[in-house]
């Protein structure tokens, strides 16, 4: 805009009448009641798109410029103004989605409605989407919180399982199915009792023995799901194998893990080691990409992990960092030989990390 005036959004105090990002009305509730605006902030702003009374009529166009009467027409009419605040509208999606992912579980657990596949994908599908959109940065943080650990932790691993799939150039049907797999990946959870799921403590043998049978009562319950398939059943039951076969239940290697498990196994440890615990600190973000970037010929399908730091590290292009000398530097290149050591620039210094003595921290936030 020539004038540079900023863009303002405006929504009905009706619930009714509330359209923000598809949010349900209870979510647009919550936003009302805490990131409304006083109105007098908005003059001088510019408006994002036509506003319409309750009747239907044209109360202001896109790109008006604001004013005292116009204020007072949209009071006039119960018209409340609102600034969309991104890490906002993200968390509000994480808490639509960690509801929708709660009331899954427990339709499966007490078997109270039959689901099939297309159910799940109906309910979930587009809140993954939606968290796509948004500032992945943002997301990332809103599911690493404490909070309702176990379904955030599903959804985060069906979002990140989502993206390495869209990034590999999986079909549509294929992201749906390995998305749902993601969610799904720890179902046979339900089976454990909670005095190992919820131990703070180290497992002692017998307690780590009976945590690992969650894999095969999380393959048999997504068997019985109906539209489920066999590779979608796999995934439960393998996404603790590893490459070089020392993961479990069968310690199986290489090409017998399917790919929807090699891709849920890099999104499973991903979202476990970025993720707050009661008894444990979140890890790093660049560290957690380099740990398994170092593991990926190991643990991991090399492929897989190449994709996904890949295209991770693409978005941290242009970021801070905070480098093992406390300078704070910026991303200015990937190198293809080696994603995590990129070329950076510190007060007008230019650093080639492969070669360097000066190593990332870690990445900086809110800048």
């Amino acid at each position: 805009m020539k004038d540079g005036s900023p863009l303002i959004d405006i929504v009905w105090t009706s619930l009714s009448q509330l359209r923000v990002k598809r949010l349900t009305a209870t979510a647009l509730n919550d936003i009302i009641g805490r990131r409304v605006i006083h109105i007098d902030q908005f003059i001088g702003r510019r408006l994002k798109r036509n506003i319409y009374s309750r009747q239907g009529s044209l109360l202001l166009s896109q790109n008006c410029i604001l004013d005292h009467h116009h204020i007072n027409l949209l009071h006039q009419h119960g018209i409340d103004l609102w600034k969309e605040d991104p890490q906002y509208v993200t968390e509000i999606l994480t808490k639509e989605a960690v509801l929708e992912v709660q009331a899954i579980f427990e339709k499966i657990r007490y078997q109270s409605e039959q689901l099939s596949n297309q159910d799940i994908q109906e309910a979930i599908i587009p809140k993954i989407q939606q968290l796509c959109i948004n500032n992945l940065s943002n997301v990332i943080l809103e599911l690493s919180k404490k909070d309702n650990y176990t379904y955030r932790h599903c959804i985060g691993v069906s979002l990140i399982s989502y993206l390495i799939g869209k990034w590999l150039g999986l079909k549509d049907e294929e992201l749906h199915n390995l998305a749902i797999a993601g969610l799904l990946h720890d179902l046979g959870k339900i089976k454990i009792p909670d005095s190992i799921l919820n131990k703070t403590s180290s497992l002692n043998a017998d307690e780590y023995a009976e945590m690992k049978l969650h894999t095969h009562f999380g393959y048999e319950m997504i068997q019985n799901i109906s539209g489920m398939t066999e590779q979608q059943a796999l995934v439960a039951l393998q996404h603790h194998e590893r490459e070089d076969g020392s993961g479990y239940p069968f310690r199986i290697a290489g090409v017998k893990i399917t790919l929807y498990s090699k891709i849920i196994a890099v999104a499973d440890v991903f979202h476990t080691m970025i993720s707050e615990r009661t008894y444990k600190k979140p890890i790093p973000l660049y560290q957690v990409f380099e740990e398994i970037y170092n593991s990926g010929n190991k643990l991991f399908d090399s492929m897989v992990v190449h994709c996904f730091i890949l295209n991770m590290m693409i978005r941290m292009v242009g970021n801070h960092v905070i480098l093992t000398d406390g300078q704070v530097a910026r991303i200015v290149m990937l190198h293809s030989d080696d994603l995590i050591n990129p070329l950076v620039e510190a007060n007008g210094k230019f650093y080639d990390l492969r070669n360097s003595e000066h190593k990332i921290l870690d990445f900086v936030y809110n800048q």
